[in-house]
């Protein structure tokens, strides 16, 4: 009897086992990291605030097509070499000689570091052979922005609202010359850039050399070919950042300024955007 009983209990307990529901709790750790490109500079032309980043772009949009900017707000490049906004009259530009091939002296100076031949400024007297010329009485502009990623990116840019005033009036965008280059590391302003940044260009063929003046760029316009990531190891944004120059002259037909130009005024904007490879 007791061993009847022990096998009826132990059957009893093993049909209670068979029937109880266990409860389950399901979790699933889920990490996105999209391709980012932060570009920055300076607020506006003429502006007030530098450094300030005016693009934080997604590359999620298709192959050829703009990134999706996060940051509603235009910024703008800033002097080369420094932390100040361009301007709309060239002011904080590199002013140039105006005199070549002088025989003697000709020593200038932009006193009032307008960046444009003025009243301001000084020149030495000069002597004066076959070869001297006054060929530098337009300036130079030199702008920079900067740019950190950790993914490759391509850069277009569009040339828009030419205005030409004097005797410039009948010039064209092409009579703006234009090139890029890559600084990845340096100091401008309080900044250290670059310590932690490799060059963008990786397999990508870099700045576009065909692009020679504005009017290569009257519609959108591809003007750097990337291939990797900024960021070359763990650190800050300005230390994984490089440096993008555009230098821009005034040229007509692949010469620089002439007297016979006479006097006037020329000016654009350029808008660089940050596509997807």
């Amino acid at each position: 009897m007791k061993l009847k009983k022990l096998l009826l209990a132990g059957g009893a307990a093993a049909i209670v086992t068979a029937s109880t529901a266990y409860a389950s709790i399901l979790d699933r750790p889920f990490f996105q990291v999209l391709g980012v490109v932060i570009v920055w500079g300076a607020d506006s032309v003429d502006g007030t605030v530098a450094p300030i980043a005016s693009d934080f772009v997604l590359l999620t949009p298709a192959s050829g097509a703009a990134g999706a900017d996060l940051i509603g707000a235009d910024g703008a490049a800033v002097i080369t070499g420094t932390l100040d906004p361009v301007t709309s009259t060239g002011a904080g530009a590199t002013a140039a000689n105006p005199v070549s091939s002088a025989a003697s002296g000709g020593a200038y100076s932009d006193a009032n570091s307008s960046g444009v031949l003025d009243a301001g400024d000084t020149l030495t007297a000069f002597g004066v052979d076959a070869t001297t010329d006054i060929d530098g009485l337009a300036n130079e502009h030199n702008s920079s922005f900067y740019v950190a990623s950790n993914a490759a990116f391509d850069i277009y840019a569009q040339s828009s609202n030419l205005n030409a005033t004097g005797d410039f009036s009948g010039l064209t965008a092409s009579a703006i010359s234009y090139s890029m280059a890559l600084t990845l590391s340096g100091t401008d302003g309080t900044l250290t850039f670059g310590g932690n940044a490799q060059s963008p260009v990786g397999g990508g063929t870099g700045p576009v050399a065909a692009i020679n003046d504005l009017g290569d760029m009257t519609t959108a316009t591809k003007v750097f070919d990337g291939g990797q990531r900024t960021a070359a190891s763990a650190g800050g944004l300005v230390e994984q950042s490089v440096r993008f120059d555009n230098t821009y002259n005034l040229s007509v037909g692949g010469a620089g300024y002439d007297l016979s130009m006479g006097v006037g005024t020329i000016s654009a904007d350029v808008t660089y955007t940050i596509y997807v490879p």
